[in-house]
């Protein structure tokens, strides 16, 4: 923790800093050592978005221009759509959940995650276009979760 994450969207490279990567002195380097909190950068070093984890609540954060958004672990909404994670060691797999008038039977995996036992990083599959506008600050929050769990 506290430093940078790099964050790859269908090819196209962002990065991630701790809240408060450009104060300098020993406090400061200690609070990012240990924060929940990061900022999304895009290749000409604008901030795009935010992404904090609660971990007493285990929940993150997505900050956006177009609004924020909560995601609790393991249930939570999407653009009214509800959604289950599923966790395992090595990755995780999200599908909607539907309610019995529904009538589906089969689960639908819309995201399926892979993360690496040797190294911290997570690759996502996504077929569901509700996480579009979010999927790479989701992603961002699923590492910086696990990566708090090591403290």
């Amino acid at each position: 923790m506290g430093s940078n994450i790099l964050v790859i969207e269908n090819g196209k490279p962002f990065m991630a800093k701790p809240e408060g990567w450009n104060k300098t002195g020993i406090v400061n380097s200690l609070k990012r050592a240990f924060t929940l909190k990061y900022e999304m950068y895009n290749e000409k070093d604008i901030m795009v978005s935010g992404v904090e984890f609660d971990s007493i609540h285990n929940y993150f954060i997505i900050k956006k221009d177009s609004g924020n958004f909560a995601i609790q672990i393991p249930l939570f909404y999407l653009n009214a759509q509800k959604y289950f994670i599923n966790e395992k060691l090595s990755g995780f797999q999200i599908w909607p959940v539907w309610e019995k008038s529904d009538e589906k039977t089969d689960i639908e995996i819309v995201i399926e995650a892979k993360k690496s036992l040797t190294e911290y990083s997570i690759e996502f599959n996504c077929t569901d276009d509700n996480f579009q506008f979010i999927l790479k600050e989701f992603a961002l929050g699923f590492i910086i979760r696990w990566m708090s769990y090591l403290y």
